[in-house]
């Protein structure tokens, strides 16, 4: 077994750090695959899986109880992986190398003629920026590819791999990725969307508000391609702070400020058409949507944002019957800003 230290890079330019991990973040094991490559372990999987049940009991829970009275939670479930009959499945597809580590996302496609180009809905799994796994997303990656999108869910490097900006690096060179690879797949590389929940929707957001900045393009695969984003849904993403340990750096420091979707927005950053579907029971929390409202209404973007309210606790992307009940949402909007299929 291998840590994720091991495979490194070389200093980033523009003045971002190292890509080092953080000694304090959960380790990232990683073993060698067929190929000599270093990919996370089943280890590593299972324990950020069992970490999503845990918030189940301990958080997720107690929260519908306290915060939803007329819902029965009982009914409450980890969503399962939907049945798979009529998609095309390629999971474990190797979008670039940093060293000797392959990294990884798992493509979804809908049943389509071979004329047909589909749009693809990008899935950044949250955690934290230090826990996770982008499989616990298949359930809803899978679900939604059942509503007539190709879905992609991308793995990225974790504080305890590598901190800011190594995932933002890694999300945009699977974008590029799956443009170079568009044909193969019957993608329509002018119809591309992203999501994410949590830290998840932060990395998601500011792949999407920093497109054009090549400073976040990173030295990664396919330059060529464009890591351009069409629209996105926010799933109650920090938008206006990130931890510590993501950065090592303290609030209000320029480092700080460039992990901030508002940041960047609030600085006239490219901003596609974009929904905050944030959870009920952090109506009050500013920071889940709001104020990020406000700043976009300032610099005169109010048209291309929306804000709704689901009735769920934050997480709810992982569990049913909410879950279905989020998707609803994200196809009305990406069915909206991407349609489904085209010639």
């Amino acid at each position: 077994m291998h840590h994720a230290s091991v495979a490194q890079e070389s200093p980033y330019a523009d003045g971002f750090p190292l890509s080092v991990p953080n000694s304090k973040a959960p380790t990232i094991d990683l073993r060698r695959n067929e190929q000599g490559l270093l990919v996370r372990s089943e280890k590593s999987h299972e324990q950020a899986a069992a970490h999503v049940q845990d918030y189940l009991q301990t958080q997720y829970l107690p929260k519908v109880g306290e915060y939803y009275p007329g819902q029965d939670s009982t009914s409450v479930k980890l969503a399962p992986r939907p049945a798979m009959d009529g998609l095309g499945i390629h999971e474990n597809l190797v979008y670039a190398h940093w060293g000797e580590r392959a990294m990884v996302l798992d493509l979804y496609l809908p049943e389509t003629e071979d004329k047909e180009r589909l749009p693809l809905v990008i899935f950044i799994h949250g955690g934290g920026w230090g826990r996770g796994s982008h499989r616990g997303y298949r359930p809803a990656a899978i679900a939604f590819a059942r509503r007539g999108f190709a879905t992609a869910t991308v793995e990225y490097r974790v504080a305890g791999e590598a901190m800011f900006p190594a995932a933002i690096y890694d999300v945009k060179a699977a974008i590029r990725w799956l443009r170079a690879h568009a044909r193969e797949f019957h993608l329509d590389p002018k119809r591309f969307g992203i999501t994410g929940g949590s830290a998840g929707d932060n990395i998601a957001v500011l792949t999407a508000v920093t497109f054009g900045d090549s400073r976040f393009e990173g030295p990664a695969n396919h330059l060529d391609q464009s890591s351009e984003i069409q629209c996105v849904v926010s799933i109650y993403g920090a938008m206006s702070w990130t931890s510590s340990h993501w950065t090592r750096s303290r609030p209000g420091a320029h480092l700080m400020k460039e992990t901030l979707p508002d940041f960047h927005i609030a600085n006239g950053s490219h901003l596609p058409p974009i929904l905050f579907l944030n959870e009920w029971d952090r109506r009050r929390d500013r920071r889940w949507g709001a104020d990020t409202m406000e700043i976009i209404t300032k610099v005169g973007k109010a048209d291309r944002a929306e804000l709704t309210l689901l009735n769920a606790p934050h997480g709810f992307i992982y569990f049913s019957p909410h879950q279905a009940l989020a998707l609803d949402h994200l196809e009305r909007f990406f069915g909206k800003h991407l349609g489904q299929t085209s010639e």
